[in-house]
């Protein structure tokens, strides 16, 4: 096998692009480019979003394209774009149009803000760019700078904040299913156990309008899938910006509550939180853990920052942890590297192959067939995209009763892996 065959085990700027769209309710994006734009959407619409918008049997998809082709792109095609930018505005459900592109049409210099601020008097919705030249790196840089975008261009205003009040920016909101619906509430619950009332969480699958309620917050705490778009947000409002963890585990999730609670003067509220929820939780894990987790040996695979909090989750529940496949760059850190640590590897690199073919109880990733990745271990279907499992009811896994949830998971899928081999020993 050679060292380095198959392709990197990553995903592109467009993607991070069209979740920040599905994750919007009335969000339309035009980019300009040929149709293969649109087949991107089939990533999410109806494989790991059930209930994503995104495509639509009438043809009024939330994803358009200008059809500029290699032969086009050197032409003036901006009448082309203004007429696609009319008729998404003219969609009666429409409440915020995004235009971006890709590489091959903004080699050529096409300033799509310039295109937009002449339209402003003909478009009833906002308009923003998402300037392509910010489009490189991967899917969560898409992702990113289609919320600094919108922290940008949406006319977030300043003078309305009222006390008590919070924001987060930087929620990866992947689909609109139950798992992250059951998210929201929780990062809502952790936050009004310190007396805080949330306005905002970008992205959360409301309509845009609902994103300017940031304006209301004090304080804004920022995620890491979204720091830019927080600083901004904090710069344009005035709000206290908080820096804050993801929550997912336990150690993540005592590091968000302190944060917050130490920048806006309410750590005793948070201690005596802490001390209630762990008070919850340890009871439920003390049979469990030495009965399915102490010694396991488990490998993950996904985005760095649950990647991270996964190495926790296993640190406490008494596994070790073969190695980590991390599909993103290296430059958006998060992961600790104290074992195997691999950044977009190869499908077919040696070290892939090598850990997945080691002795390993459980490997949690992302669906991973069409990389044509084999393990005898049991398997979790975990993050983005999941296309083998869905969540039809509220299942957090940020927070403590993501916690709670996400271990249940776990010991779900080694139960059946002992059940199964024991049937055929």
């Amino acid at each position: 096998m050679a060292a380095n065959s198959g392709r990197p085990m990553n995903y592109p700027t467009l993607l991070g692009v069209y979740l920040a769209v599905n994750a919007i309710r009335d969000a339309y994006v035009l980019v300009d480019g040929p149709d293969c734009t649109l087949y991107k959407a089939h990533f999410i619409h109806g494989r790991h979003d059930l209930n994503s918008t995104l495509l639509r049997s009438n043809g009024r998809h939330r994803v358009a394209f200008t059809n500029v082709c290699s032969r086009g792109v050197v032409k003036e095609h901006d009448d082309v774009i203004r007429r696609q930018l009319k008729t998404l505005d003219g969609i009666d459900d429409s409440g915020l149009v995004l235009v971006t592109a890709l590489p091959m049409c903004s080699i050529t210099g096409v300033d799509y803000g310039r295109l937009l601020r002449p339209s402003g008097g003909r478009l009833r919705k906002p308009a923003i760019d998402i300037p392509p030249d910010s489009l490189v790196g991967d899917w969560l840089d898409g992702y990113a700078q289609t919320l600094n975008s919108l922290a940008r261009g949406l006319g977030v205003a300043q003078g309305s904040r009222r006390s008590g009040c919070a924001a987060v920016v930087g929620y990866f909101m992947d689909r609109n299913e139950g798992d992250h619906a059951a998210n929201l509430v929780e990062i809502r619950r952790l936050l009004g156990a310190l007396g805080l009332k949330t306005a905002s969480i970008w992205l959360e699958g409301r309509n845009a309008a609902d994103l300017k309620k940031a304006s209301q917050a004090e304080v804004i705490v920022s995620l890491p899938y979204g720091r830019a778009a927080a600083r901004r947000l904090a710069q344009t409002t005035g709000a206290r910006l908080v820096e804050a963890e993801l929550p997912f585990g336990i150690p993540k999730t005592l590091g968000f509550l302190r944060a917050v609670a130490e920048a806006t003067g309410r750590s005793a509220q948070a201690e005596d939180f802490i001390d209630q929820e762990l008070s919850r939780l340890m009871p439920r894990l003390q049979k469990i853990v030495p009965h399915l987790f102490l010694h396991r040996r488990m490998a993950f695979m996904g985005d760095p920052y649950l990647a991270d909090g996964f190495l926790d989750i296993a640190e406490d529940l008494g596994v070790s942890v073969a190695g980590t496949i991390v599909r993103g760059r290296r430059a958006h850190g998060g992961v600790r590297e104290d074992g195997v640590v691999l950044y977009e590897p190869f499908t077919q690199s040696e070290e892939v192959s090598r850990l997945l073919q080691s002795s390993l109880d459980l490997f949690v990733s992302s669906w991973h067939e069409q990389d044509g990745l084999s393990t005898a271990a049991a398997t979790l279907e975990f993050g983005f995209p999941s296309y083998r499992q869905h969540a039809l009811y509220e299942r957090p896994f940020l927070g403590f009763n993501g916690f709670l949830a996400f271990v249940d998971r776990m010991a779900g899928e080694l139960s059946a892996c002992r059940r199964w081999r024991g049937s055929i020993e």
